[in-house]
């Protein structure tokens, strides 16, 4: 996944250099996605030792691993398998877990399987049993997936609602004192600037970069953004 990384940001520098900065996030939004959901999952797993049995809490944990290693092994179905029987079984904690990372397997398939990724995230989060900070990356997640699938370059009245409507919610989850406020930011930040609301985009972007131990993919791509927004002002009639 780093390596990808990498590669990443050197497609990125090559675009900067023949000016095609508006195909970002078309092509890569799906890695961008990805590297997000392995950094910022794995973020939450201080949750993982509370209210739980230490035995049962490493059984569940044997298992959640087990999971992991079939799906990187390409046995996505035995995979999954472990994960449903985690869902079903297991403590909230590693139910909430194994949702969203059934999830994120689901959401790089078929339209179909998307779509069943939805609906466990959605469940995820209506779920008031759930750790709040799981409900809550659920509900990133959710609007990270319909940003990928839309077509942000015309945006027309019903899906302008539908933006709107997310930064209503991302607005919530950008705070200083939430764990997915850089990510929460990003997402805001997209939908910004899809509204060709440069200024509040920019503000957003400059706010990620300057963050104190920004990550320093998401600093290069705020600052790539930041760049494309200056190209686009700069392209507006006078």
């Amino acid at each position: 996944m780093a390596e990808q990384f990498d590669e990443f940001l050197d497609d990125v520098q090559k675009d900067m250099r023949k000016e095609k900065l508006d195909t970002i996030w078309k092509e890569y939004g799906k890695l961008i996605s990805a590297v997000l959901v392995v950094a910022i999952g794995g973020s939450s797993g201080w949750v993982l030792w509370r209210n739980h049995s230490e035995e049962k809490l490493n059984l569940t944990s044997q298992k959640f691993m087990k999971a992991q290693e079939l799906i990187e092994r390409g046995n996505v179905s035995e995979g999954l398998g472990v994960y449903d029987s985690i869902i079903h079984d297991s403590s909230k904690t590693y139910k909430s877990l194994a949702t969203i990372a059934k999830a994120g397997v689901l959401a790089g398939k078929s339209p179909e399987d998307i779509q069943k990724a939805e609906a466990l995230l959605t469940r995820l989060t209506l779920d008031k049993s759930a750790d709040k900070i799981m409900r809550d990356f659920a509900t990133v997640t959710l609007i990270r997936i319909d940003l990928d699938r839309s077509e942000l370059k015309t945006v027309d009245g019903p899906t302008k609602a539908k933006l709107i409507a997310h930064l209503v919610t991302l607005d919530k989850l950008s705070t200083d004192n939430s764990p997915y406020s850089l990510l929460a930011q990003e997402l805001k930040g997209i939908i910004l600037f899809a509204l060709n609301d440069y200024a509040k985009a920019s503000e957003v972007y400059v706010k990620i970069a300057q963050t104190k131990d920004c990550p320093r993919g998401l600093q290069a791509r705020a600052e790539i953004m930041s760049q494309l927004i200056l190209k686009n002002i700069s392209e507006m009639p006078q």
